[in-house]
């Protein structure tokens, strides 16, 4: 039995149709380097997981440490 971990690799496309964002701020994202992503000859990939990972240091809290979307206090 291998040990491998499955790597899933996103699209920008996917990367937009996840996020809801358009084509221009998912190239600007990549191309100032603040989503981390590959280039594989012409295409671009994003890591499924380094995407969570952007994602979650995205979130949002207010100044008393509530996430504005869940309501719920972070620790």
């Amino acid at each position: 039995m291998s040990n491998t971990k499955h790597v899933e690799w996103l699209s920008l496309k996917d990367v937009q149709q996840l996020v809801g964002i358009g084509r221009t701020k998912a190239y600007e994202l990549v191309t100032t380097g603040e989503l981390p992503a590959v280039r594989i000859g012409r295409c671009i990939r994003v890591n499924r997981r380094e995407l969570d990972e952007w994602l979650r240091a995205q979130r949002y809290v207010d100044s008393i440490g509530h996430d504005i979307v869940l309501g719920t206090t972070e620790d």
